[in-house]
C-alpha cells in the first residue's frame, strides 16, 4: 500500500479558501437532505475527567469517497495553547478502497465550519448584510471573522467576547481590515442593528438573550455542540425560524432546542428545516424580511469529507 500523504494545518490553509468550499458544500448538503449520504451518529467516549475521544465516519456518492474523523476532545486544552479538537481526518477512495490522504482535523474542521456558516448566511439572511457580529474570540471566531470579511465585502464586522482583551487581540491580528472591524464591550449594543450574529463560543449556558433580538436578524449557532450546552436562551429559541444541517443530529444534540422543549417554551413539533432542503427549494427558507432565522450547526462528516476531497484535489492540481 502506498503511504497516503499527511496535510498539515499550514498546507490546508494554503490549498483552499472558504469561498472555494461554498459550491461543494452546497452540493453535499443537498445530498444529505436527499438521503444520498451515509453519516451515522457520532460517538464520544469519556477517556478521563479532562476529555473524550470522538469518532465520526461516513461516505459520499458524489464524489465517491468515504472516511472518518477521530479526535481528542479536551475543552481545557486551549489554556495550554492547544486546540480543544485534536486529531485526524482520513479520506479513502470508494472505488477501490485506497487511503487517499490524512488531514489535520483541527484546521479542516475550522475552515469547513466557517464555510457552512457563510453558506447558511447567504441562504437565510436578508440579502447583502451590512453588519455582522461575531460572539467569541477563539479559533472559530478567528475563522468566522476572516470568512465574513471575505464573503461580505464592505460589511462592518463587530467582535464581542466575554473576555474583552481577547476580542482586542483578534482585532489586532487583522491590521489590514481594522477599518471594517469594531470591538464591542456590551452585548446589547453589539446585537443592536446587526444583520447577522455568529455565536462561536465555548459557553455551556445561554448568553444570547432572545429579548434583545431584532426582526430580520439571522443567527448562526455554532459553538454549542452537545445536548447539555447552549448559546441562546429559551425565549430566543421561541422567536426563531430554525434551520440545521441534520434534523437527526438536532433531535439528539441541539441543547438550545432540547432545553426549550423541556421548559415548554416550544412544543414537541417545533419546526426545524434542513439547510439542504432550502438549497434545493429556496421557498422553504426565509419568507419574510422580519423573520428571525437561525442555523443550528452540528457539523457532519459529509462536510469534512467533501472539504478533504477539495483540498486534496487542489493540492494535486497545484503540484
Amino acid at each position: 500500500m502506498t503511504q497516503p500523504p499527511f496535510l498539515s494545518a499550514a498546507e490546508i490553509k494554503a490549498c483552499v479558501t472558504v469561498r472555494d468550499l461554498i459550491a461543494p458544500l452546497t452540493h453535499v448538503m443537498i445530498s444529505v437532505s436527499g438521503q444520498a449520504v451515509l453519516h451515522p451518529p457520532r460517538f464520544a467516549i469519556p477517556i478521563n475527567d479532562a476529555g473524550r475521544m470522538g469518532l465520526m465516519y461516513g461516505a459520499l456518492r458524489d464524489p465517491p469517497v468515504h472516511g472518518a474523523k477521530i479526535l481528542s476532545l479536551y475543552p481545557a486544552a486551549p489554556a495550554q495553547g492547544l486546540s480543544s479538537h485534536q486529531g485526524f481526518v482520513l479520506l479513502f477512495d470508494s472505488g477501490d478502497g485506497r487511503p487517499l490522504a490524512i488531514f489535520d482535523a483541527e484546521s479542516l474542521t475550522a475552515i469547513r465550519t466557517a464555510a457552512v456558516s457563510m453558506l447558511a448566511t447567504q441562504t437565510l439572511a436578508r440579502p447583502n448584510p451590512k453588519c455582522l457580529l461575531v460572539c467569541g474570540a477563539g479559533e472559530q471566531a478567528q475563522w468566522h471573522l476572516a470568512a465574513s470579511l471575505s464573503c461580505f465585502e464592505g460589511a462592518e464586522i463587530r467582535l464581542w467576547s466575554r473576555r474583552p482583551e481577547q476580542a482586542d487581540a483578534l482585532l489586532a491580528a487583522h491590521p489590514d481590515a481594522q477599518g471594517r472591524i469594531r470591538t464591542m464591550r456590551h452585548l446589547s449594543e453589539a446585537i443592536a442593528g446587526a444583520d447577522v450574529i455568529h455565536t462561536v463560543t465555548s459557553a455551556r449556558q445561554a448568553f444570547l438573550p432572545g429579548a434583545l433580538l431584532e426582526p430580520g436578524q439571522h443567527i448562526n449557532l455554532v459553538g454549542a455542540s452537545l445536548a447539555d450546552s447552549r448559546e441562546i436562551d429559551d425565549e430566543g429559541v421561541a422567536r426563531l425560524r430554525m434551520f440545521t444541517d441534520s434534523t437527526d443530529s438536532s433531535s439528539r444534540e441541539a441543547g438550545e432546542i432540547l432545553g426549550a422543549k423541556k421548559t415548554g417554551k416550544i412544543s414537541d413539533d417545533f419546526m426545524i428545516t434542513e439547510i439542504g432542503q432550502v438549497l434545493k427549494d429556496p421557498r422553504l427558507g426565509r419568507v419574510d424580511a422580519r423573520d428571525i432565522t437561525a442555523y443550528k450547526s452540528h457539523g457532519l462528516i459529509a462536510q469534512d469529507l467533501v472539504t478533504a476531497y477539495i483540498i486534496l484535489k487542489k493540492r494535486v492540481s497545484s503540484a
